[in-house]
């Protein structure tokens, strides 16, 4: 053991297979009549692990249930005035029964965020065998040499790790049977980044699938999610672009566990960053394999935003059309009565600059191309209005409808870019 290496965590969307889909659903279904079931270790792995996944399906209509195996006992906390609560603190009595009770309230507010439907640890509900434990414990974990997660040498003798595979399998199944999932989502052999409990959890639902085998109950597919991903692994693979939104604010539920530092960026306890992916990618563990997209390829899924000089050369070029095009018509008025005009070629003209702002920040994924449609088409204005002394182009003198509407255009470039940037910004942050 040796808690000061590195810790490894893999990152999500860093392998994206040729052959890849995106959705968890399979084919035939909509959303609206499909029941996913996801099978986790300890509170918080749902939402740092599928939260985006999660929130994009419960957003699209489906109905997602979740069984964590833990209450999560043996979590390090990252407040200091509740560290007394972990179990392998000097103080601590209770062996973490607390804290299992705070990250159980913690959880039930992430999963209000993510849109679950029913919740249930192992050993409740459904999962409730007669004469069987109605309480699994974490099995803590610890860092090895190289940096990736070991067995906890202090793991109790009732943790999920150390007690018999075999009734924990029949707990699962019998919740299978009682929800009838038409999907079951949850860990991949090597538990994502190597927690025993991840282990064990993909361990007690394969074989919980081995128990329904050919049963109604049996669910038409099972994804796991994806670890350290493997060019030679040949499993169909899903890529789910789904809701970071959702899963930020499920991630700052768990307090105890997790600082969210930033919009796209957290840290567990070990202060060790790390992005806050809306890409979670997973590999088909069992079932019907879900038919590709004709049209639709991985790299056009993810293909990259316009690099600096094409995003300089576009913006300038809708800055140039949008300033000269704005130019030619703002002064068109309609003169309604004496003292009584309606500038509508003045609000054609902003209207322009906005949306030609507006896409570029979009198209780009830079807010700096809008400030530069702007920066040209307010120059390219002043050059009209300046250059030339008698120019009748724009005409900045506000003693007048026509130089009312010439310092209006000018000046109201700057106001409908500054707009652009926060149209843009915010569409980007809503389809993260």
């Amino acid at each position: 053991m040796n808690n000061d290496a590195q810790p490894y965590y893999p990152v999500a969307g860093e392998l994206i297979t040729e052959n890849a889909v995106f959705t968890l659903i399979p084919d035939g279904r909509a959303p609206q009549n499909t029941t996913l079931l996801f099978v986790h270790a300890h509170p918080d792995d749902e939402s740092s692990a599928t939260g985006a996944t999660i929130a994009a399906l419960t957003a699209a209509g489906a109905t997602v249930d979740l069984l964590t195996m833990t209450r999560g006992e043996m979590g390090e906390v990252i407040d200091p005035a509740l560290k007394h609560l972990e179990a392998e603190h000097p103080a601590n009595t209770d062996r973490g029964r607390q804290l299992g009770q705070l990250r159980t309230r913690e959880l039930k507010a992430a999963l209000t965020e993510l849109g679950v439907r029913d919740h249930l640890f192992l050993g409740q509900g459904p999962s409730a065998l007669p004469g069987e434990r109605t309480h699994y414990r974490d099995s803590g974990m610890s860092w090895g040499s190289d940096g990736r997660a070991a067995a906890n040498p202090l793991a109790a003798d009732d943790c999920l790790t150390h007690l018999p595979l075999k009734p924990q399998a029949e707990a699962v199944a019998a919740t299978i049977r009682a929800i009838r999932p038409d999907v079951i989502v949850t860990y991949d052999a090597d538990g994502g980044y190597g927690h025993p409990d991840h282990k064990r959890t993909h361990e007690v639902v394969m074989a919980a699938l081995d128990l329904i085998a050919g049963t109604t109950a049996e669910p038409i597919a099972v994804w796991g999610i994806e670890g350290q991903p493997q060019e030679t692994d040949t499993r169909q693979q899903a890529v789910i672009r789904g809701k970071i939104e959702g899963k930020r604010e499920a991630m700052r539920a768990h307090a105890t566990q997790i600082t969210i530092t930033g919009p796209t960026t957290f840290e567990y306890s070990n202060k060790v960053p790390q992005p806050i992916n809306a890409v979670e990618t997973y590999r088909k563990l069992q079932g019907q394999n879900i038919t590709p997209p004709p049209t639709a390829s991985a790299t056009e899924e993810i293909a990259e935003a316009p690099g600096p000089i094409n995003s300089i050369i576009t913006a300038s070029a809708l800055g140039l059309i949008s300033g000269f095009a704005g130019t030619m018509y703002h002064t068109q008025i309609w003169y309604i009565s004496k003292g009584l005009w309606l500038p509508w070629g003045l609000a054609l003209a902003l209207l322009t600059v906005y949306f030609a702002a507006t896409w570029a920040a979009i198209h780009t994924e830079k807010n700096w191309a809008a400030t530069l449609v702007g920066a040209v088409a307010f120059l390219l204005t002043g050059t009209f209005a300046f250059a030339k002394g008698n120019s009748l182009l724009v005409y900045i003198n506000p003693i007048n409808p026509p130089g009312i509407v010439g310092t209006l255009w000018a000046f109201g470039i700057l106001a409908v870019t500054a707009l652009s940037i926060i149209s843009a910004s915010r569409y980007r942050q809503k389809n993260k």
